[in-house]
């Protein structure tokens, strides 16, 4: 009941998607979004006629997302390692294959991580207007 005495129904379509499906839904939005604003028919960034002046603190939240970004890549390959050397090699396991999995997708999102943080970073000295998103990443 609301505070003017009537119920309110919920309407169960209405309810937001979680987990991976929200993930790639927002995805294909933010891919929609970058196609749009590039391919130069109809761009909804207006063109500046003024100089943009940038703040130290942009750089630093560049770095910082660079930063966690490693911080995940270190976690997953610290996680890699250990899976590696606690498992029992004489064993059937494929706990030696998960370790082993685990340490090339640790390794890329260490690539990933350098790829955006030069891309921004190139995009901010340029004064760019953007898009700074990430199209695949969170």
């Amino acid at each position: 009941m609301t505070a003017t005495g009537r119920a309110d129904v919920i309407n169960p379509s209405s309810k937001k998607p979680k987990g991976w499906l929200s993930f790639f839904r927002n995805v294909s939005r933010k891919s929609n979004a970058f196609a749009a604003t590039t391919s130069g028919a109809t761009s909804a960034i207006l063109p500046r006629s003024a100089p943009v002046k940038i703040d130290p603190k942009v750089f630093f939240a560049n770095e910082r997302t660079f930063l966690a970004w490693l911080h995940v890549s270190v976690i997953l390959a610290g996680a890699s390692v250990a899976i590696v050397a606690f498992t029992d090699s004489h064993s059937s396991s494929p706990g030696a294959l998960y370790g082993v999995i685990l340490l090339p997708v640790s390794i890329a999102f260490i690539l990933y991580a350098m790829i955006q943080y030069t891309r921004r970073a190139s995009m901010i000295r340029r004064k760019s207007p953007g898009p700074y998103m990430d199209i695949a990443g969170p």
